[in-house]
């Protein structure tokens, strides 16, 4: 007698009952669930409510400054080229060292990041709130502008 098609299952089928049977996948879609569909009560914010702040928040506002400065983004620039310069023309290195260089690559790139993410560098002008253009300064801003008096 000829056996079915249903008799020998798809490597797709076997893999996909593999899946299913695993723990950490309904673990992973718990946890994807709970992440997508309930809406945890934020605590407010201690700075922005008048609140008492936790003893631990002044040295972890120090650290946040230290690392999103201009020192900190050259540092973790120049540590991204040594890093990747290391990485391309280091020649034999051992795996140990290869991975100490890929800790030190992305811990610069994630204070590059911020740096460059918060606008610590690059921060621009800032405009006080009770300012106020009236059309004189307009009328200034585009004859300056038209004169070429207002580039430099």
């Amino acid at each position: 007698m000829i056996a079915s098609a249903s008799a020998f299952p798809s490597p797709w089928a076997i893999k996909a009952r593999a899946v299913l049977k695993s723990p950490l996948f309904w673990v992973c879609l718990v946890a994807l669930a709970l992440l997508f569909f309930i809406n945890p009560a934020h605590a407010a914010d201690a700075t922005e409510g008048g609140g008492a702040g936790l003893p631990w928040e002044g040295p972890l506002g120090k650290l946040k400054k230290s690392i999103s400065g201009p020192v900190a983004f050259v540092i973790a620039l120049l540590g991204i080229v040594a890093c990747g310069a290391t990485l391309i023309w280091g020649g034999e290195v051992s795996e140990f060292t290869r991975r100490i260089i890929y800790v030190v690559l992305v811990v610069a790139i994630i204070v590059f990041a911020n740096t460059l993410l918060t606008g610590a560098l690059f921060s621009g002008a800032v405009v006080p709130q009770d300012a106020v253009i009236t059309a004189v300064d307009l009328a200034k801003a585009k004859a300056a502008a038209v004169t070429g008096l207002g580039s430099k």
